[in-house]
């Protein structure tokens, strides 16, 4: 085998959530995960892929409020494989249930959209704590921009994701999280159609790899293995070199089987070399190793002529702290180039795709030219760690594959009851859980609870039969807030059932919202910065901090004589300053928008140009007295949003689809607000109203 250069530079998977530099506003993401983690992905992947400053733990209420506001204008999904997807999660972002009839969902791939940059990011861990904390793992990411990038991955990745997409059980036509997903890859493709791919000849070359079992009669099964390897005779021949570093195997037959169909794909009539970098112990009294594999792993490629290295998977860091090996990689050396393939597959027949049975996986494989004085060969070298090299491995103890240890078999593998397909909330004045069901494949007995409300029965086997047995079940909810989760029981068996909604414009705010005034919600629309907007109202709401600060002061609050004349009270510096603010606002509303959901969002949002108008028309009733000065910054709102002039930047929305929505809402808003002014018309003074009507007359043309 030829010397690898060893190293230890580590870099934190999270990061590679953060948006590049000029990546532009946010428009997407879509995730890959076998266990899954919803707090990992909503506080800390989401919180940077949204540049969300607010600290999740320190300021939990300007988190909430950030991530509510952020998450309206942007898609956010994670595919699942069926047995980790019902976790509880916000209704802001789905969670799509995969179900692979003989085979897991195993791939970590996930693909990240913003206005001016695509990644990709394709990775062996789980998102989960563990596997972004604590693993040992591996990771890396395509990046494309307008002036160039891997368009044939990101090709390969939208299609792989819609791959998995047709896994996701229930009515296609009929599932709102399908069609979210959907609309999100179309949209990307859209953006990056006048994209400028690599076209000069390069060194060195990515592919993505998938293993994936077969769909229907038009589509065909797929390998990593395979796939990889015809990649690498492309480039040269098969390669003459293999080393390989996976934490988890089968059993002899299957694991003998995969090893056979590897040295069948190397190169003939010339020496080949594997070199295994396996899970191993070594006792410090006898100095003898066991390695947690099964020993067909080492006699099957010496049965096809192979030169047989060995090396330990390192368990812990430099500080000597466990650290689990979770990482899969595969490398291949020929005369004329190195590769390594990282990823998902773990060197098992599900995992590479040898056999019936396969798992849905991803794998990036980069391979590099050799050329005189290049330098790209050793960094991938240089990507495996320092590792042991075990002596005479014909001697030592081979244990086989231990019981499936990886986290992410610890967690709960039961999948959903046959029968139950999906579960969508309709939030909404009519409240609903909708669940799809497949009649003729349902237990006989059965029943499903909503968690977090003292677990009530939403239905069961025999309500249902007396129901009429039918295939979409539409259950009334009273409670304001959806359940946390769905609990199906059956057969002395329980799991949770995944649950999305409907139409997250629907979902009601955080009761925290109530306590923002029309000035509160006025100025964070304004801000240029609306993290330090939203940081510095849920301080406000703090009173504890307040007092303390007037402890604090050196001249108390009712001894300071300008305290008495405040000029921010008077109704000039008011109007002013209400006059800035609103200006502010207007240009923010100019602004380029990504597209119409991000549009919608800025307009109906929770903290939108409608929740604003809401709040305005309160401070008009609870006006004491004269409503007029209320009437004319309701009035003056009205005359800013009418000189709205959209600016639109290339991948943006037009001018023209800005328009079609943005010019039938002011219309639409305007109506409304003047029905609930006239409410008060004997409260207003003759002069303000003529305005006012003017003001309207011109908002309805």
């Amino acid at each position: 085998m030829s010397k690898r250069r060893k190293t230890t530079d580590t870099g934190a998977m999270l990061d590679l959530w953060r948006p590049p530099k000029d990546a532009g506003d946010p428009i997407g993401c879509l995730a890959t995960t076998y266990t899954f983690a919803p707090g990992l992905f909503d506080e800390q992947c989401l919180a940077r892929f949204l540049e969300i400053e607010s600290e999740p733990n320190r300021e939990d209420l300007a988190f909430l409020l950030e991530r509510e506001s952020r998450l309206g204008a942007v898609y956010a999904g994670v595919l699942v494989d069926q047995t980790q997807a019902g976790v509880e999660h916000s209704y802001r972002w789905d969670v799509l249930p995969v179900r692979i009839r003989s085979g897991k969902q195993h791939a970590k791939i996930s693909l990240l959209a913003w206005d001016a940059r695509v990644r990709i990011i394709v990775a062996s861990a789980n998102l989960t704590e563990q596997g972004y904390r604590t693993n040992y793992e591996v990771a890396a990411q395509v990046d494309l921009s307008p002036e160039g990038g891997n368009l044939d991955a990101l090709e390969d990745t939208v299609a792989f994701l819609r791959s998995l997409i047709n896994f996701v059980p229930g009515p296609v036509d009929q599932s709102p999280t399908v069609l979210r997903a959907e609309t999100f890859l179309t949209d990307v493709e859209r953006r990056v159609r006048r994209w400028t791919p690599n076209r000069r000849r390069q060194s060195v070359r990515q592919h993505l790899v998938f293993t994936l079992p077969v769909q229907n009669a038009q589509a065909r099964a797929r390998s990593s293995l395979d796939e990889a390897f015809d990649l690498c005779r492309s480039r040269g021949g098969s390669p003459r070199e293999v080393w390989i570093a996976s934490p988890f195997f089968d059993g002899e037959s299957e694991t003998s089987q995969v090893a056979a169909s590897l040295c069948k794909l190397m190169v003939r009539g010339d020496r080949r070399d594997v070199c295994l970098c396996v899970p191993a112990l070594r006792d410090e009294a006898s100095k003898a190793w066991r390695v947690a594999a099964p020993k067909s792993l080492l006699t099957t490629p010496q049965r096809y002529s192979a030169e047989m290295y060995v090396e330990a998977l390192p368990d812990r860091d430099t500080d000597k702290n466990l650290r689990p090996w979770h990482a899969k990689m595969m490398a291949f050396r020929a005369e004329q180039y190195s590769a390594l393939m990282i990823g998902s597959s773990n060197f098992t027949s599900a995992g590479m795709g040898i056999g019936q049975r396969r798992n849905a996986e991803a794998n990036l494989l980069t391979i590099v030219q050799h050329e005189d004085f290049a330098r790209e060969a050793g960094k991938l070298e240089a990507v495996w760690p320092e590792m042991t090299q075990i002596q005479d491995p014909e001697s030592v103890e081979w244990r086989g594959a231990e019981p499936e240890r990886e986290e992410e078999e610890q967690a709960s593998s039961s999948p959903v009851a046959p029968g139950f397909l999906a579960a969508i909330y309709r939030a909404g004045d009519y409240r609903q859980v909708v669940l799809h069901l497949e009649p003729n494949q349902l237990p006989s007995e059965w029943r499903v609870c909503a968690t977090g409300r003292d677990k009530p029965a939403l239905l069961n086997s025999e309500g249902w039969q007396k129901a009429g047995r039918r295939a979409t079940v539409e259950i009334a909810w009273e409670p304001s807030q959806p359940p946390e989760k769905l609990l199906v029981q059956w057969d002395d068996k329980e799991t949770f059932l995944p649950l999305n909604v409907q139409d997250r414009r629907e979902l009601p705010p955080p009761p925290q919202l109530d306590k923002m005034t029309a000035d509160d919600m006025l100025g964070i629309l304004a801000a240029s910065d609306p993290s330090a907007a939203y940081r510095a109202w849920a301080k406000s709401q703090q009173p504890g901090d307040q007092e303390e600060d007037e402890l604090d002061s050196a001249v108390p609050v009712d001894l300071d004589p300008l305290r008495r004349y405040d000029l921010h009270a008077t109704f000039l510096h008011r109007v002013r300053r209400r006059a800035r603010v609103l200006a502010q606002l207007r240009a923010n509303l100019q602004r380029p928008v990504s597209g119409r959901q991000a549009l919608e969002w800025r307009l109906r949002g929770l903290v939108g140009i409608e929740a604003l108008a809401e709040r305005l028309v309160r401070d008009l009733a609870s006006a004491d007295g004269s409503i007029d000065e209320a009437l004319l910054t309701l009035t003056d709102f009205l005359i800013v949003l009418r000189e709205v002039d959209y600016q639109c930047s290339e991948g943006s929305l037009r001018k023209e689809e800005y328009d079609e929505v943005f010019l039938p809402f002011l219309k639409g808003l305007t109506k409304d607000l003047h029905q609930q002014v006239s409410v008060y018309r004997d409260r207003i003074s003759d002069d303000l109203w003529q305005f006012w009507e003017r003001v309207v007359s011109r908002g309805r043309a």
